[in-house]
C-alpha cells in the first residue's frame, strides 16, 4: 500500500498552482474537516466515506486520480478552476450541487458532451476552493496507484473503475443524475434555483433554505441567500427579461414591416408619408456609408458604453436606413455580445442614431420610440 507520507498537501485557499509540480502522479481530494458533500434531493443515498490521515489530521475522501503528464494542469488548471466539460469531479459535484448540464459544443449539441454555463461553473469553482483540498504524489506508476487508491478509500466520486458494493446505489444514482437520465433530475434554470408553484418562492440550491422574492428584489438580476451567502441570479428577473425581449422583437418586426410598406408607398404619397418614411438605402451624399455606420457603432459601444470594452463580438447587422430626414439621422439595428458588470456575457440588441458622420448621437431600447418617431 502507498504510504500518506509520499503525499504533500495543496490548499487551494493559500497556494498558487505553481506549488504543484509540473509532472505525472496521482492525486487525492478531500474534505474540508468542517464541510460535506451537497447532497441535494435528486440523490436519495448518503455515501459513507473513508479517511486519509495527514499530519494527525482525518479527512474525508471523495476522489482520488492520476495525471500522465503534469498535476499543476490536472489537478488546478482542470479541476479546481477548469470546467465541467474537462473535469469528471467538477461535472459530479455540479450535478450534486443541482446545476443544469448543457451541450460542451455548440455546433455539435447530440455528441453527449456537456458541461455547465458560465454563471454556474464560477459558483462551483468557489465551491470547490472552500470545500476541498488536495493531496499530491508525483510519480510515475500512476496507473497502479489510482487502481490501489480506489481500493482502498472507495471514494464515492470515483465511477469508472470502482467496484466496490459499498456505495453502488450512490454511484448508479450520480452516474444517471450525470447522463441526464434520473427521473429525479429537476429541470433547474442557469441560475441553479428551483421554482416552486408560487412564482416568488423558490429554493437555494446551495444551502436548501427557502427564499422569497417580495417586491422590491423582483427587479435585481442577482440576489444573496442570507443563510448561504451564495450570489445567485434572479429567476423573476429572467423571466420578466424575456418577456421584454418577447415584446421588443415584435416590436422590431412590426416597425420593419411599417417602414417597408411606407418606403414603397412614398413614390405615390411622398407628402403625407413625409414624417414616417425612414428606410433608404445608406450611402447617399448627405449620409454614412454602412461601413462608416458599423465602425461609428464599434468606436461608440467600445468607448462609452460597455462595460468590458475588449469582451465584445458583434453578431449581425439587421438593418440600416434613414432614420429622420429632417434633421439629416440614421439608424443602424446591431446585435452583439459582451460582458455585463458581473463578467457574464449578454446578448444584446440595440438601434443605434447616428449623425450624417457616422457618429453615435443616441442609443434606442424603447422600439415604440422609433415607430412614434424621433
Amino acid at each position: 500500500m502507498i504510504s500518506q507520507y509520499e503525499f504533500s498537501l495543496f490548499d487551494p485557499q493559500k497556494m498558487r498552482a505553481s506549488v504543484l509540480p509540473d509532472k505525472p502522479g496521482n492525486y487525492i481530494i478531500v474534505l474540508r474537516s468542517t464541510s460535506s458533500l451537497p447532497i441535494k434531493m435528486q440523490i436519495s443515498t448518503t455515501p459513507i466515506l473513508t479517511s486519509f490521515q495527514y499530519k494527525k489530521e482525518k479527512y474525508n475522501v471523495v476522489y482520488v486520480g492520476k495525471s500522465s503528464k503534469s498535476l499543476r494542469i490536472r489537478d488546478y488548471k482542470q479541476h479546481f478552476t477548469g470546467t465541467a466539460g474537462n473535469s469528471t469531479i467538477r461535472k459530479s459535484l455540479g450535478c450534486l450541487l443541482g446545476f443544469k448540464l448543457i451541450p460542451r459544443d455548440i455546433n455539435s449539441p447530440q455528441n453527449g458532451k456537456t458541461t455547465f454555463g458560465e454563471f454556474d461553473e464560477r459558483t462551483l469553482t468557489e465551491w470547490m476552493k472552500d470545500n476541498l483540498l488536495l493531496f499530491y504524489y508525483a510519480n510515475n506508476d500512476y496507473a497502479n496507484v489510482e487502481k490501489e487508491l480506489i481500493r482502498t478509500y472507495n471514494p464515492p466520486l470515483n465511477l469508472q473503475g470502482n467496484f466496490n458494493k459499498t456505495n453502488l446505489d450512490f454511484r448508479k444514482e450520480l452516474s444517471a443524475l450525470r447522463s441526464c437520465t434520473s427521473a429525479k433530475q429537476v429541470s433547474i434554470p442557469n441560475n441553479h434555483l428551483k421554482l416552486k408553484t408560487y412564482p416568488q418562492q423558490m429554493q437555494c440550491s446551495n444551502c436548501g433554505i427557502n427564499l422569497t422574492i417580495d417586491e422590491g428584489l423582483k427587479n435585481e438580476e442577482y440576489i444573496k441567500c442570507l443563510s448561504c451567502g451564495c450570489i445567485i441570479q434572479n429567476p423573476i428577473y429572467i423571466q420578466n427579461k424575456k418577456k421584454k425581449e418577447r415584446r421588443q422583437w415584435i416590436t422590431v418586426l412590426i416597425f420593419l414591416v411599417v417602414v417597408i410598406i411606407f418606403n414603397i408607398s412614398s413614390r405615390e404619397y411622398s407628402t403625407s408619408l413625409k414624417g414616417n418614411n425612414r428606410i433608404e438605402n445608406y450611402g447617399s451624399n448627405k449620409g454614412p456609408s454602412q461601413t462608416e455606420a458599423m465602425a461609428g457603432v464599434r468606436v461608440y459601444l467600445k468607448r462609452h458604453y460597455l462595460k468590458d470594452p475588449d469582451s465584445y463580438e458583434g453578431i449581425s447587422w439587421e438593418a440600416f436606413g434613414v432614420y429622420n430626414k429632417n434633421n439629416n439621422t440614421y439608424f443602424a439595428l446591431h446585435k452583439y455580445r459582451a460582458k455585463n458588470s458581473y463578467g457574464g456575457y449578454v446578448v444584446e440588441e440595440r438601434l443605434f442614431v447616428l449623425d450624417s458622420d457616422g457618429n453615435v448621437i443616441k442609443v434606442v431600447d424603447d422600439m415604440n420610440e422609433v415607430i412614434n418617431g424621433y
